[in-house]
């Protein structure tokens, strides 16, 4: 399958954080969030995906806060059981979280992805089945 084009206002950290989530007058469902930044997120579901240009409350934990995050998003895009989100409106507040979240996020990736070509070269060879 063909990814569609990035067409994103911000990049974005892979995450794997718990969402709840309601479309005007449906109930609240569950999902995942895959990835975020401060623009939008990636919502995965095995119930009900929302429709293209619905608007979506969100609400959220991030890892560096005690409190929840709650995001009014639109619906950018969909695919069997994933949306892409962008984020409507958030509080000053949920922006900076959001945005201390993915810093974090995207700085332990990239450290990551740099250590894993030195890791390669350094593990010994595979050896024969006896």
């Amino acid at each position: 399958m063909t990814e569609p084009p990035d067409k994103r206002r911000a990049p974005r950290a892979a995450c794997d954080l718990v969402v709840e989530y309601e479309v005007r007058g449906a109930r609240r469902q569950q999902g995942r969030m895959t990835n975020i930044g401060t623009h939008g997120t990636l919502l995965t579901t095995q119930e009900t995906t929302p429709s293209v240009g619905a608007d979506v409350l969100l609400r959220f934990h991030l890892p560096l806060s005690n409190r929840a995050v709650q995001a009014l998003a639109k619906v950018k895009w969909v695919t069997q059981g994933a949306a892409g989100v962008e984020f409507l409106h958030l509080g000053i507040q949920e922006k900076d979280e959001i945005w201390r979240y993915y810093a974090r996020e995207s700085a332990l990736q990239r450290t990551h992805d740099a250590w894993r070509p030195i890791i390669k070269r350094t593990e010994p060879p595979p050896t024969e089945p006896e």
